[in-house]
């Protein structure tokens, strides 16, 4: 007695799915921003809020003993960044989301880039054009 052997047709290769580069560049991005954006802000609300009274500070403060070291100035840099970019981020996909009119939804996420432009050029200026003392 023969046995047929079974043979099951092979199927067809699925083409790979192509890559959206920037969509996942942005992906990645909300998710590690989140996650170094919780010491940050944590960081600022502990200096700012609890070690030091927030009745004592004012601009001199600020210039005089927080941003004389370089490494303030760069904590607050990364801060204004990644809260600038993540929250530009998260608006943009509540706009895709709930903005079904391509013309508004291509105003607001316009609106939204200006503002972001404006937000962190003026923030990093503030932290470059401050004045720079060495201790």
């Amino acid at each position: 007695m023969t046995t047929a052997q079974e043979v099951t047709p092979r199927r067809p290769a699925r083409p790979r799915p192509e890559v959206n580069r920037q969509a996942t560049f942005w992906w990645r991005f909300m998710r590690w921003s989140g996650v170094l954006l919780i010491p940050l802000a944590f960081g600022h609300l502990a200096i700012v809020h609890l070690i030091n009274s927030v009745a004592e500070i004012n601009y001199q403060w600020v210039i005089e003993t927080r941003w004389s070291l370089l490494s303030w100035r760069i904590y607050d840099a990364l801060l204004l960044w990644f809260a600038g970019l993540h929250g530009y981020r998260g608006s943009l996909t509540v706009i895709n989301d709930y903005v079904h009119d391509r013309g508004w939804n291509r105003a607001l996420s316009i609106l939204m880039a200006v503002l972001l432009v404006a937000i962190l050029t003026l923030g990093t200026i503030a932290l470059i054009g401050a004045p720079f003392e060495l201790p």
